[in-house]
């Protein structure tokens, strides 16, 4: 059912992404970048992020067998139960103010799990897991370099990180008893970032990314970095196609070593 509906959802999508595109093609002769002003301006990008998901976490297992196992989602739509992702950016001259806010949450059930440190091969079993995250980031910028062809701005804000993590390991072929954990944490880090873009000419432009986060005031390191491929369909709408890798690791006795988001990333630009 779940599979099915998500399918439905993926039409929906690509629905509204033709007409989204027809609308914007239809409000313009040549495709025309933004103008350079001083005036305020809006900018609302919704955008779809279908990342893999990975981690590593620091479990008590059987004599023998590794402390690390894998956590990954291979089919993206299969185990996501919701998701919401929306970038928000107020901007006057060489000030801006950039919010984006980010929640997912997925569960996959019987996923293959192996041992290989143990005996006679290694074990090979499952495991249920699921993986519940919160992210708001955002704060002031000011632009270091801004032209009609280029602009490079540096970013100094926070990051708010909220992880619900949990995971059951099955022993069905030895006699070991099933092994849950669980992980709940909240974070809040510093972060500093620089993010522009380089119009191309022809309506075409590259966006880009980059921040680091944590510096371990919470026994924590974060960074994530961006780039895309972007097309201006008239003033007011744009859109994307690029890259978004998100990774934190952690220090200490901690369930969760590190994790990661990394994957294709289309954004739906709104410029008012």
């Amino acid at each position: 059912m779940l599979k099915f509906f998500l399918c439905g959802v993926t039409r929906v999508v690509v629905m509204v992404l033709v007409t989204l595109v027809m609308i914007g093609s239809a409000s313009m002769a040549v495709a025309a970048e933004p103008k350079l002003d001083d005036d305020w301006h809006i900018t609302l990008v919704p955008y779809l992020w279908l990342p893999s998901v990975n981690g590593k976490m620091r479990i008590n297992v059987p004599e023998g067998a590794s402390n690390d196992f894998n956590l990954s989602s291979s089919n993206y739509l299969d185990n996501l139960k919701f998701a919401a992702l929306l970038t928000m950016e107020l901007e006057k001259g060489n000030w801006s103010v950039l919010t984006d806010f980010m929640y997912v949450n997925f569960s996959e059930s019987n996923r293959p799990v192996t041992f290989p440190a143990l005996p006679n091969g290694g074990l090979f079993t499952s495991a249920n897991t699921g993986f519940k995250s919160f992210l708001f980031e955002g704060g002031p910028a000011y632009a270091l370099y801004r032209t009609p062809s280029a602009r490079l701005d540096f970013l100094a804000g926070v990051r708010y990180l909220a992880l619900d993590t949990d995971a059951s390991l099955n022993f069905p072929p030895v006699n070991f008893t099933t092994r849950s954990f669980s992980y709940n944490k909240d974070l809040v880090d510093p972060i500093i970032a620089v993010k522009g873009r380089f119009e191309l000419g022809k309506g075409w432009f590259v966006p880009y990314y980059f921040d680091g986060g944590g510096f371990g005031i919470n026994n924590e390191w974060s960074w994530q970095a961006y780039g895309a491929i972007g097309y201006h369909f008239s003033q007011l709408f744009s859109m994307t196609l690029g890259y978004r890798h998100l990774q934190y690791d952690f220090d200490n006795d901690k369930l969760l070593k590190d994790f990661y988001l990394s994957g294709a990333m289309l954004g739906f630009v709104f410029r008012f």
